[in-house]
């Protein structure tokens, strides 16, 4: 294989040389911004020189080629400004076949999306008019999903001669990984999707040729489809990272191609700023787009772009965010709100935090913003106008209710911190929905019951916040009516329980204020009793107390009686003593009486006798 590549690598003159930057020269901007590099593009993409030739390499070996790599390495810019141009200039071998590029993506309908670009190629080629798009389209689609072998059958159609060759290049080929998460329908047309690829590759007799490019932090997701993950280790590129001559190049060559100049001090701080940068080489687009814009309409005599207009921009860091929020500032308030919800369609984020870009139609978004689609297209044209490149497509495709709209790069949902905040608020708004349509179907078939709080009052706070509508469901789960009348009737009935309980309630506080009536009355009888028992145990008291106290005085009486009868008894006997003795005394003074009676009559005896014998 020879490639006949060539490039132009005089780089940007830097703020020393001495040429004189022509005015008339500065009429573009050379920076793309957030999207990929396109064909028309090819003269201002630097810094792969060299790589394409392993891309091809593997491509015409294996019919097939994957381009992998992080998301912002750069994988769609190099097939676009690498791999396509030397297709189309014939430089895949020495006889130089001619090559035909059909350029598609699995979108929201990777089939539907397949037919359709290659209508869009047989139109521009001047192989169809466009009044018959609908037609092409209705009967591509049906080859297409007819069998396996549509994809053959298509690209033998678009051979015009034997020795014409046909490359479809399916880009963002990560996108067909979320079918599986959308339904049983979704996920069948991308296996179909995807046999269409490999039977295509596979077969060495047709003229047709797949590329792919894909984010390398999909490929455990591989597995979904059977036989991809050998195909993709077969034949595949992984986009190295770029050395900082490459990222040096990438910088000065688009501005030396746009007739401008950079100072080698602004060079070295972009260098500098983009080796700790995730998704580097889009926000480093950015950056310089936003200020050559600044440099053009700001720039001295004979400056050249320099570290003033870079830091007025917001340097690598905040270029991105400060770019979208004054774009969103311009916005009155309602276009706030129908922007709100057009990032919401047009972007979403998996189990695993990783966020996709998804395309959305202009009359979907007006549905679920409530909106016409003029206001809704008037919104998009405030984001993708010139020196702006956050929404695709560009401002040169002319929008109508059917057009699909993305963002220009995933990395907007990183960097810019309002659309992170909606994304997140996206994503948890769907797993809500999820859950409770999966809660719906498990109902359906008796395998579980109605939600009732907490779940259930978090689906109402969501419901009443979320204010979800069927065409906004339907792109998680189309059983939209299932799971609201999951949701009305969970709500009914906690609600018919609650105003049961509350009926029982106010039935048994009826009953409890009889009860507490009873009781109460009950207590006070008691309590009177108890008072009456208490006065008359006291009482008791007070008289067992009196009783003591008289036992005691009649026990103390008892002992004195006892003591005066012993005092008594003594003086008794005292006096009986005392009487015997006086008894004794006066007996013995009664016989001293009668002795002095008896001495006295014998005195008186003896004196008469003494008278009588004196006479």
């Amino acid at each position: 294989m020879a490639l006949r590549l060539s490039r132009n690598t005089n780089l940007a003159p830097s703020a020393e040389a001495d040429s004189t930057v022509e005015e008339h020269v500065l009429g573009f901007n050379p920076f793309p911004g957030l999207r990929p590099f396109t064909f028309d593009e090819s003269h201002l993409f630097f810094g792969r020189e060299g790589q394409v030739d392993e891309v091809l390499v593997k491509l015409a070996a294996n019919r097939s080629v994957a381009v992998l790599g992080s998301s912002g390495s750069g994988k769609s810019s190099l097939i676009y400004c690498g791999l396509v141009p030397v297709l189309y200039g014939g430089f895949m071998t020495e006889s130089g076949p001619n090559w035909h590029v059909v350029n598609s993506r699995p979108g929201i309908s990777p089939v539907a999306n397949l037919a359709s670009s290659v209508v869009d190629f047989m139109i521009v080629r001047g192989h169809l008019s466009a009044s018959d798009r609908e037609i092409q389209m209705a009967v591509l689609t049906s080859v297409l999903m007819s069998s396996d072998n549509g994809l053959v059958e298509v690209a033998q159609f678009l051979q015009r001669r034997g020795s014409e060759n046909i490359c479809f290049l399916l880009d963002q080929f990560e996108e067909i990984f979320r079918f599986k998460a959308n339904g049983e329908e979704a996920y069948n047309e991308a296996i179909h999707y995807i046999n269409l690829v490999l039977t295509a590759i596979k077969q060495t007799d047709v003229p047709a040729y797949i590329a792919v490019s894909m984010r390398s932090d999909f490929i455990s997701e591989c597995d979904q489809f059977q036989g991809l993950t050998e195909i993709l280790n077969k034949s595949n590129f992984v986009v190295p990272k770029m050395t900082r001559e490459q990222k040096r190049m990438a910088i000065e060559g688009p501005i030396a191609v746009a007739g401008g100049r950079i100072s080698n001090r602004l060079t070295k701080r972009l260098l500098a700023d983009l080796e700790d940068a995730q998704d580097a080489l889009p926000i480093l687009q950015h950056a310089l787009m936003r200020s050559w814009d600044y440099w053009i309409a700001n720039r001295e005599e004979g400056e050249p772009l320099d570290l003033r207009h870079y830091n007025a921009v917001g340097k690598i860091e905040q270029a991105l965010s400060q770019h979208a929020n004054e774009a969103f500032d311009e916005l009155s308030p309602r276009d706030k709100e129908i922007a709100e919800v057009v990032f919401k369609n047009i972007t979403e984020k998996n189990q695993d935090n990783q966020g996709m870009r998804r395309p959305g139609r202009i009359a979907e978004m007006a549905e679920l913003a409530s909106a016409t689609p003029e206001e809704v297209i008037h919104v998009v044209d405030q984001f993708r106008k010139p020196g702006r490149s956050f929404l695709m497509p560009g401002m040169n495709v002319r929008l109508t209710e059917n057009s699909l709209i993305e963002i220009s790069h995933e990395s907007m949902m990183r960097i810019w911190t309002r659309l992170s905040s909606w994304v997140e608020d996206e994503f948890d708004s769907s797993q809500m929905y999820k859950r409770l349509s999966e809660a719906s179907a498990m109902y359906q078939i008796g395998r579980t019951g109605l939600w009732r709080p907490p779940d259930l009052q978090l689906a109402l706070n969501w419901q009443k916040k979320q204010n979800p509508t069927r065409t906004w469901a339907q792109r998680y789960d189309e059983a939209f009516e299932r799971a609201l009348v999951f949701l009305d009737t969970s709500r009914i009935t906690y609600e018919a329980e609650l105003k049961n309980q509350e009926m029982l309630q106010k039935r048994m506080l009826r009953r409890a204020r009889v009860t507490n009536i009873i009781l109460g009355m009950a207590f006070i009888v008691a309590m009177v009793f108890f008072f009456f028992g208490l006065t008359q145990r006291l009482d008791a008291e007070n008289k067992a107390e009196e009783a003591i106290a008289q036992e005691k005085k009649a026990i103390e009486a008892r002992a004195f009686a006892e003591e005066q009868a012993n005092q008594a008894r003594i003086a008794k006997e005292q006096v009986e003593e005392q009487t015997k003795q006086l008894a004794q005394s006066f007996e013995e003074l009664n016989a001293s009486y009668k002795d002095t009676q008896e001495a006295r009559a014998e005195a008186e005896s003896n004196l008469r006798k003494a008278i009588v014998q004196e006479k």
